[in-house]
Parts: C-alpha cells; structure tokens; sequence
C-alpha cells in the first residue's frame, strides 16, 4: 500500500521530471512538447505540499478545532472521476 508521503514525492518528482523533459535540447521534440502540455495543468510542488498540509490538519484535529474547520473551509477538489479517458 502507498504511503501519503510516497504518494506526494512521486507527484514532486514526476513535475520535476517532467520539467528537465520539457528543457533538454537532447529529448526529441515530439518528447518536450508532450512535456510542456502534461505541465499545464500538473500541480506544482508547493500545491501538493499546502494540500498535504490541509490533510494532516484536517485528519489530526477534532471537531470544532479552528484549524480543521479553516482547512475545510478551504478545500478545493483537486481530481475528479467524471473525465474520458
């Protein structure tokens, strides 16, 4: 089973692959471009690790604790289920 923290340094390292991808003059053309378009919409590091955060804040207060309810109030899906492959 995958950890949160392994899930999170995946998603980290996978932008910044994708990033040294998208700059290499060594990398196809057809390669970087796919690159660059994966990175439009791909979460940058510091969202996944603030979004982290809101989870950690959000599993380890109780109810009524300011900060969960702030960190709730904030919530912003970031995926959903209703895409076509």
């Amino acid at each position: 089973m995958t950890m949160p923290s392994e899930r999170t340094r995946s998603v980290i390292q996978t932008e910044s692959f994708l990033r040294e991808l998208s700059k290499s003059a060594l990398i196809p053309d057809e390669f970087r471009n796919e690159a660059k378009r994966l990175l439009r919409h791909y979460p940058e590091s510091s969202f996944v690790l603030f979004a982290g955060k809101m989870d950690d804040i959000i599993q380890s207060a109780g109810p009524g604790d300011p900060r969960r309810e702030l960190a709730i109030s904030g919530y912003h899906p970031m995926f959903t289920a209703d895409i076509k492959p």
